[in-house]
């Protein structure tokens, strides 16, 4: 996962495929509330602007049909994900390469709802400098005899 200082509310930006990228505008790693990140045009504007070298030439797609693009999105990856049946026409309609869906991954944290590309095999979280420490923080909290 490649984390930018430089990218403001969408520092998650940048997994090897941008349909994971769009469909993690919804929430943060570890956020107790859905926030939609491409709630207004200026937000899609500035989701679309960092992707521009992965999106297509041209003007941005209207903003509600971004966010249902999204939403058929987090559903055919979170089936790829869920190991459920996902239609192979989808599949190959919506990754760029259908060999990296088997590298789909949920975040390991409870609270986190983020999907992400695993480069790593071995990889269990979105972002292992945020929610990856947050789970290894809980666990030693744990075993030192906190509640």
């Amino acid at each position: 996962m490649a984390v930018s200082t430089g990218r403001g509310r969408f520092a998650l930006a940048g997994e090897p495929i941008v349909a994971v990228d769009l469909i993690n505008t919804v929430a943060g790693p570890g956020s107790p509330m859905a926030e939609d990140l491409l709630s207004t045009d200026r937000d899609a504007d500035a989701w679309w602007q960092i992707e521009g070298s992965r999106v297509p030439d041209g003007a941005r797609p209207d903003t509600r049909v971004l966010r249902r693009l999204r939403s058929a999105l987090r559903e055919t990856i979170e089936a790829l994900v869920d190991s459920r049946p996902v239609p192979q026409g989808a599949v190959s309609e919506f990754l760029a390469d259908p060999a990296q869906a088997s590298r789909l991954r949920r975040c390991a944290n409870p609270a986190c709802l983020m999907i992400f590309v695993a480069v790593n095999p071995r990889c269990s979280w979105c972002a292992p400098g945020v929610c990856g420490n947050r789970v290894r923080v809980a666990r030693h909290y744990r075993r030192a005899g906190g509640t």
